[in-house]
Order: C-alpha cells, then sequence, then structure tokens
C-alpha cells in the first residue's frame, strides 16, 4: 500500500493522506484519526456524488477562498506588470501596482456575472 502525504482537504483544510484503497483508486484518509477522510469531513455532503452534490463545494468558505485566491492573482499579475513596466518607465511607482490589481479584480469580478 502506497501513502502520499502533505495534501489537504480543499473544503475543511484538514490534512489528509492519499493511500490505495480496495477496489484500486486512491482514497484520502485523515492523518490524525487514520479514517476515511470521506467519513470526517464536515463538508462531506457537498462532496458526495450520492446526493447528487457536483464536484466542488457551494459553502460561503470556498467562496472566500476563490476570493482570496482571486484577489492574490490579481495583486501578482499586477506586480509583474508594473515591474517590467518600471524597467523602461521611471515614472512607475510601487503604489501602482495596488491601483492595477484592484482594475484586475474589478476586471475578473465582472466577467462572474
Amino acid at each position: 500500500m502506497t501513502a502520499t502525504t502533505g495534501s489537504i482537504c480543499r473544503s475543511c483544510n484538514a490534512p489528509v493522506e492519499w493511500r490505495d484503497g480496495q477496489n484500486g483508486k486512491r482514497v484520502p484518509v485523515d492523518v490524525a484519526t487514520g479514517e476515511s477522510h470521506f467519513k470526517t469531513c464536515p463538508d462531506a455532503r457537498q462532496w458526495s456524488r450520492q446526493n447528487g452534490a457536483q464536484a466542488t463545494p457551494t459553502s460561503s468558505s470556498s467562496t472566500a477562498k476563490d476570493r482570496a485566491i482571486a484577489r492574490m492573482s490579481a495583486l501578482r499579475s499586477a506586480a509583474i506588470y508594473c515591474g517590467h513596466r518600471g524597467s523602461t518607465d521611471e515614472s512607475v511607482k510601487s503604489e501602482h501596482i495596488f491601483v492595477m490589481a484592484e482594475r484586475m479584480l474589478a476586471w475578473l469580478e465582472k466577467g462572474e456575472n
């Protein structure tokens, strides 16, 4: 039986390791308890296909996490852009990164509606 450590549940952020299951599929197992994470995850019903759930959870924590990822992505992209632009334009300042990031985030969120 092989195990992969260093993973976290995308829903509840609990540490899990992946092991070979009885049917040959990889299954998440709680690091702390050794039990199947499908049984111990507080958000398991959102992930269960037996309950007619979609592949991604719809909880507010997931929405907050998605927003945080979008914000960090916009900030990173703005920093890269301003860094490259600053190499040829001396008027570019570090404060412009935040202005650019907010505009990028607004553009990303506008596309979701």
